[in-house]
């Protein structure tokens, strides 16, 4: 990379950093291709300046303009280091490591995971256009859905995640877009990708899928035919709690079309926040086979306690097991179950908890635990929670790095406290 000495005082050098930067990370996507999951994670996006072995943080709201980078603001400025509300050194670099894990052509990061769905969707859909979803999805994704497009003239219809039928006879002249999640929030259905990606191409629909509660660790809908894989980074991919983010990946022409409405609704990622989410992504390979072994020991533990009504896990039979060996072979680190006596049960539950936090979220090294009817879902209607399986006592838990042992003496002491309380209220 080429460095311009512009002073040299007392037999020092000084760099003008700003002309080593190049419009993209030093190390491409492409650099990678050939490599595993595991050195794509640490490697791919990684823009190590000044012989430093990370990505440092550049707190700079502007970059200086060359004639490169003129050039490549008239072109389109995608990618272009013009501004940090258009991208930066930061979100570049996570920007190119997204998209080496999904397998994707281009990504962009935005400020929140509902930023990128929101952009991504507003940034497709116009007036008159028809989205096929379902109601299972993220409470914040069903407001969107139902209370914010509708106001833009975009249609919505509701279709069943796990019926690829349901979503194809919901289809009209004027479908353009099928959104779905891999694993749904917070019931834990199966969606079969590879089917509902088929369904698009057969109809000539753009196919979106949020991959947040899988990782591109879990799956890569790419694979399978998605057009687009949205991530909330501030789970799974940052993966401490320390950070909010949203990512989408997948082709380069709906990427580049959804570029300029980033830069309009300005949901752009701070620079600070993508050193931290790129640090997070560097180890997700590492933290993720503890997230799913974890998870699958207490749902097995957890299916055989009397105190417990059902366990929903990719790893039991009834739950989608062998779309989810397909879908998702290496697990899934969400768990959720019901606990006998109601909410007020799973409250008393949650809240005698000393290892697990009763907080929103998932994702961290941390095991969280959350009654989504108070929490990410209470703004979705009650009748459409209990249908999707959200029922009194329902508890979804984000199971952490913690050691097992430990999180099931919790969990048993817990349970075993709403079990003395429930006997002494008959």
């Amino acid at each position: 990379m080429e460095q311009k000495i512009i002073k040299i005082i007392k037999n020092k050098t000084f760099i003008r950093l700003v002309d080593c930067l190049p419009t993209r990370p030093i190390y491409m996507v492409e650099d990678h291709d050939d490599k595993r999951f595991g050195t794509k994670a640490v490697h791919s996006g990684t823009n190590p300046v000044g012989g430093g072995v990370n990505t440092p943080v550049f707190l700079s709201s502007t970059y200086h303009l060359t004639d490169d980078r003129y050039a490549g603001w008239a072109a389109g400025a995608q990618h272009t280091l013009l501004y940090s509300r258009l991208s930066s050194v930061n979100s570049e670099a996570v920007a190119a490591k997204i998209t080496s894990l999904e397998g994707a052509e281009d990504a962009e990061v935005f400020a929140s995971g509902m930023a990128a769905i929101s952009t991504t969707l507003l940034g497709i859909l116009s007036s008159g256009d028809h989205i096929i979803a379902s109601p299972d999805v993220y409470g914040g994704t069903y407001g969107l859905l139902t209370e914010e497009l509708p106001r833009f003239g975009i249609e919505v219809t509701m279709a069943d995640i796990q019926d690829p039928s349901s979503y194809e006879s919901a289809i009209k002249d004027n479908t353009k877009m099928i959104y779905v999640e891999t694993l749904t929030n917070p019931v834990l259905k199966v969606c079969d990708l590879e089917a509902m990606a088929n369904l698009a191409k057969k109809h000539n629909l753009i196919s979106v899928v949020d991959n947040t509660f899988a990782s591109p660790w879990g799956c890569n809908p790419i694979k399978y035919g998605f057009d687009l894989v949205i991530h909330s980074g501030t789970k799974y991919l940052g993966g401490h709690s320390d950070l909010i983010a949203g990512l989408v990946a997948g082709k380069k022409d709906l990427i580049a079309h959804i570029f300029p409405k980033k830069v309009h609704f300005g949901g752009a990622a701070d620079p600070h926040m993508c050193y931290l989410l790129e640090r997070g992504m560097r180890t997700l390979h590492v933290r993720m086979p503890t997230h799913t072994s974890n998870a699958e020991e207490l749902a097995k533990r957890l299916a055989n306690h009397h105190m417990i009504e059902c366990v929903h896990h990719t790893s039991l039979p009834g739950n989608n097991f062998e779309l989810a060996k397909k879908i998702l072979p290496k697990g899934s680190g969400m768990l959720a179950y019901v606990v006998k006596g109601g909410d007020t049960a799973a409250l008393e539950f949650m809240r005698t908890l000393k290892l697990s936090l009763e907080a929103t979220s998932l994702g961290g090294v941390e095991s969280l635990v959350e009654c989504p009817f108070n929490s990410s879902h209470m703004f979705v209607p009650d009748q459409i929670r209990q249908e999707s399986g959200v029922i009194p006592g329902f508890v979804r838990m984000s199971v952490g790095i913690e050691d097992v042992e430990d999180l099931w003496d919790d969990i048993e002491t817990a349970l075993k406290v709403v079990e003395n309380l429930l006997i002494a209220k008959v």
